[in-house]
């Protein structure tokens, strides 16, 4: 079984291949190349490795939130592999593999910028159970200062901790030196064996506004 990690939804984009339960390809794009060259690099690098594109059964895309264009980008390349040869879908929320990253004791919370300027953010709070990552709460957005809390710890996925006021720094943990695609290939797994498919055709990036609270 053929898997197809696809990961740009922040500056750090990343895609792999796994056969089964083994990954064989891990790359990151220089900080240089932009989104939109993902399709050339995977290209490249199947060539240079001897990977087939019909080889891929299952495209597991981190579909957001994060980075509009981005995701965009990524969630278009998974689409378009799946209509070509057929291959299957997953879908895996960026803030579970934000969050999978960093198992801990306790509860944590993964954080998505929304508006950087406001310090809004997209959140979810897991703890880990068995081994295993738990959602806790809904998927939320919300201010910084609402969100804080100092019993908690607090996960971003880009290396910006100088840009958040000092009052919060303490409490904020950088995840982006660590790898994005081994944890979404775990929490693809997981959702392989639950047969948790996503259908490409009405698949579509993990907006702001699924996040808007229903009056």
């Amino acid at each position: 079984m053929g898997i197809l990690l696809i990961e740009s939804s922040s500056k750090k984009i990343e895609f792999g291949y796994a056969v089964d339960s083994e990954i064989v390809l891990n790359e990151e794009l220089n900080i240089n190349h932009n989104a939109d060259a993902l399709s050339y690099f995977i290209k490249k690098s199947f060539e240079k490795n001897d990977i087939r594109i019909k080889d891929v059964e299952i495209v597991s895309l981190s579909n957001g939130p994060g980075s509009f264009t981005g995701l965009r980008i990524g969630s278009a390349i998974a689409k378009g592999i799946c209509f070509a040869i057929g291959s299957k879908l997953i879908e895996v929320s960026t803030l579970d593999i934000i969050a999978n990253k960093f198992k801990s004791e306790g509860r944590i919370v993964s954080l998505v910028f929304s508006n950087q300027r406001t310090l809004e953010f997209f959140y979810c709070e897991y703890v880990f159970e068995t081994g295993k990552l738990k959602k806790v709460s809904d998927y939320k957005i919300g201010l910084l200062e609402n969100i804080i809390s100092d019993k908690l710890t607090y996960l971003i996925n880009e290396n910006l901790k100088e840009d958040f006021p000092e009052q919060f720094r303490h409490t904020l943990k950088d995840a982006s030196k660590y790898s994005n695609i081994l944890s979404q290939f775990e929490l693809t797994i997981d959702k392989i064996e639950r047969n948790k498919f996503s259908d490409y055709k009405t698949s579509k990036p993990f907006y702001m506004k699924e996040f808007t609270p229903k009056i």
